[in-house]
């Protein structure tokens, strides 16, 4: 199976146009729109036609789809559903951002989102990007909004100043990493501020009148727009700023499209907040999937013993990416379980559960990639080096069913620009379409 040359096309759009979790659930929104999805709201009852699609968003961070099957209600077998997260590592920016700093240089007041590289963000053009909410009619809207590109810059300190900085160097997020915005005229006391950038950029993007006095609040970031490319001598990887988990969202969403199921509603749930351990009302920890799986089953009329054996009968697939083993550091990988880039799908196994994969559940993939031809790889931690978790066993505690945790071989995760296999991404996508058509 090998990637097309459009399917990276269209995932390198997907992940440069996503930018923040609000670009993302937008770029995903545009695209069930465009195939004839139909939008829902939490706040109505839901009436449901079989052979539809629909979709529902919460906190504009969030989103899961669904399509019912044509065959009638009682010939409905479950659920498959794919999940996967919007966000990722970036810096936060706080209330009032502005910091004056030597007399002429406007600094940005931010924090960690997630578990950044820090380093990595140094000497790299920034935006700002994110969401503003604004009143309208007497009512709170939210718009996604970008700055202009190369809005900001964390300059780093030379080595003439810290000769040891190649020994290792402690960034401390308060003091090393505030983004620079702009200069300003020695005894200038106005400046331009975030609020004021951000109503240029609605004013510009939608159309409106904005002042900076209309910008209630905001959820901003500065984040690494730096164009996602294929790179080595045959461009075997691609690298891309947010790769994790934004691959497995463009492979699921692909998959959603491209399939149809004639027993069992598929699926396409796509949370908020994995980066910092997912507890919102819009993370995996959530009752969102809960919430509208309900909904669903009161959408088609189905009384709640049907909806209970719905979920019996159904699977999750939770896609995030997972640790390829390192050329330069490959002592850090399991001795034995060891993917590589370009070496297919990964299936991610945890002793302590931070993984929902069991023996079950990893029957189910293995056979599925076995049918499909898709290459499948195992990833397990080093038995001494404590792993990351995901989205799976979250999930589970809200709505319980069999899973399954999968993700792409990929190198420096939660750096700002991360490296991938770019023959990968069809084997997720095909892994997607097989398990919403099985």
């Amino acid at each position: 199976m090998k990637t097309e040359k459009t399917e990276i096309k269209e995932l390198m759009d997907f992940l440069d146009n996503s930018l923040t979790c609000y670009h993302a659930v937008r770029e995903v929104e545009k695209t069930l729109k465009e195939a004839g999805f139909t939008s829902l709201s939490e706040c109505d009852v839901w009436t449901l036609e079989g052979g539809r699609g629909y979709y529902v968003i919460r906190n504009a961070s969030s989103l899961i789809a669904f399509r019912v099957p044509s065959c009638g209600v009682e010939e409905i077998e479950g659920f498959h559903i794919f999940a996967a997260h919007s966000d990722s590592p970036a810096l936060k920016l706080k209330e009032c951002p502005e910091m004056t700093k030597e007399g002429v240089y406007v600094s940005l007041n931010t924090e960690k989102y997630g578990g950044m590289i820090l380093s990595t963000w140094l000497d790299r053009p920034l935006t700002i990007a994110g969401r503003v909410c604004v009143e309208e009619d007497g009512a709170i809207v939210s718009y996604v909004v970008t700055l202009k590109e190369n809005t900001c810059l964390i300059p780093n300190l030379a080595i003439h100043m810290n000769r040891d900085m190649n020994k290792g160097v402690e960034l401390n997020p308060q003091t090393d990493m505030l983004p620079l915005l702009m200069m300003k005229e020695e005894g200038e006391e106005a400046i331009a501020s975030v609020k004021g950038m951000a109503a240029e950029a609605l004013n510009a993007c939608y159309g409106k009148q904005f002042c900076v006095d209309d910008i209630l609040s905001f959820d901003l970031f500065a984040e690494n727009s730096q164009k996602a490319v294929t790179a080595g001598a045959n461009d075997e990887f691609i690298m891309s700023a947010r790769y994790d988990d934004l691959s497995c969202v463009f492979a699921g969403t692909k998959a959603m499209l491209e399939t149809q199921n004639d027993r069992y509603i598929n699926v396409l749930a796509v949370f908020d907040n994995e980066e910092v351990g997912s507890l919102t009302r819009q993370g995996a920890d959530s009752t969102f999937l809960k919430d509208t799986l309900e909904a669903v089953s009161d959408g088609l009329m189905v009384s709640h013993a049907t909806y209970r054996t719905w979920k019996a009968k159904s699977f999750l697939l939770s896609a995030d990416n997972a640790h390829a083993c390192h050329p330069n550091q490959p002592a850090k990988a399991d001795p034995v379980n060891r993917p590589r880039l370009n070496g297919g799908i990964v299936l991610k196994y945890h002793g302590g559960q931070k993984y929902a994969t069991d023996a079950y559940s990893a029957a189910v993939v293995k056979k599925l990639c076995k049918d499909k031809e898709i290459p499948c790889q195992i990833y397990t931690n080093r038995s001494d080096i404590v792993g990351g978790s995901t989205l799976g066993n979250l999930l589970m505690a809200q709505v319980s069913m069999p899973a399954a945790d999968v993700g792409l071989a990929q190198f420096a995760m939660h750096s700002a620009y991360e490296t991938g296999g770019a023959e990968d991404i069809s084997y997720m996508t095909g892994l997607a379409k097989a398990f919403y058509e099985m």
